[in-house]
Order: structure tokens, then sequence, then C-alpha cells
């Protein structure tokens, strides 16, 4: 009678799964969420993020993200590294709609996966231009990936996700905040 609730990942779609060992475990582990639904009638839903931004993010490690990354760099006033070529594009998504979408699927859905993203995206380079200072590129990474946009709309018909934050305003409510 408990439902699973499983945070998979945007690495995960279409051709990115092998593109690094932690695309390739989430996508394992969403094989074998809909396995045990099958073979012992587990219920599930995968809920696929696309790149977190906001509080409480991390800034620095193996697993920290472009986000954290710039707003350390910008806090130390040092270039914000780009990595080649700078034209990869992505889906960024503010962690607030990210929880939104996580309890409307927990309530809403059985047996299902959802894309929980803003269903905008920008390159790289065009968001270190968003917080108007310099920026440097820096070399390409093995494992790197170049396009996601989230497919939301299921997740707008079913559960009634409508994500509320924008990019570029909490890149400048970080700004001001850091003056």
């Amino acid at each position: 009678k408990t439902k699973l609730i499983y945070s998979g990942s945007s690495s995960t779609i279409g051709k990115n799964k092998h593109l690094s060992p932690y695309s390739w475990t989430k996508y394992c582990n969403n094989e074998l969420i809909k396995n045990f639904n099958r073979w012992y009638g587990l219920n599930y839903v995968i809920v696929y993020f696309y790149n977190v931004y906001g509080g409480r993010q991390l800034y620095k490690g193996p697993m920290s993200a472009v986000m954290g990354i710039f707003e350390q760099q910008y806090r130390n006033n040092k270039p914000l590294t780009v990595v080649k070529p700078g034209t990869q594009i992505r889906d960024f998504t503010h962690v607030k709609d990210i929880v939104s979408g996580t309890i409307l699927a927990a309530y809403k859905a059985k047996n299902d996966e959802f894309h929980i993203g803003s269903g905008k995206n920008h390159s790289i380079i065009e968001i270190a231009k968003m917080f108007g200072t310099k920026y440097a590129l820096v070399a390409e990474r093995k494992g790197e990936r170049f396009y996601s946009l989230a497919k939301n709309s299921k997740a707008k018909r079913i559960l009634g996700y409508r994500p509320s934050h924008n990019l570029k305003d909490y890149i400048n409510e970080f700004k001001k905040s850091f003056k």
C-alpha cells in the first residue's frame, strides 16, 4: 500500500542515459522501479528533475551544478567558468517548483512518470551573461550534455503542475542580495 516517489533525473532522457555513470545509474534505477511494479505490484511515481537551482544548493564538489558554481564564483569576484562551447542549452527549474511538482505527483498519480521542469531553456553563456560579470571558457568535459527541455505538458495536464519561478528574476534577486 506504499507508493515510492523516485527523484529521477533529466540526464536519463533520450540518448543521455549513457553519458556518465550518474545518468546510467539513474536510468537503471528507473528500470528497476518499473520492474518491481511488474513483479511485485510496487506503486511508484518517477519525477524527472531539470537542472535544479535555488536556496541551499551545492557550490563546490563533484555534485555541484552550474548555478551554484556561478553564484560562488560571483561572490568571490571570479570569472564564471563556462564549459566549452557554452552553447549547451538547459532547462533550469527552481527548487520550489520541483517540490511543488513532486508533491502533486505524490498525491495525484500512480505508476507513472512526469517531467518536472520550467519548460524554458537557456544556453550556459546566456546564463553567465545574466550575472553581468566576466566569464571564461574552460575545457569541454566528457559526458557533457548539450540540450535539455522539460516536456512537462503531461504534468500540467494530469497533475495541474505550473512552474512559477523565473531564472532571470532569481539571478537578479541573487545579485541584489549579494550587494
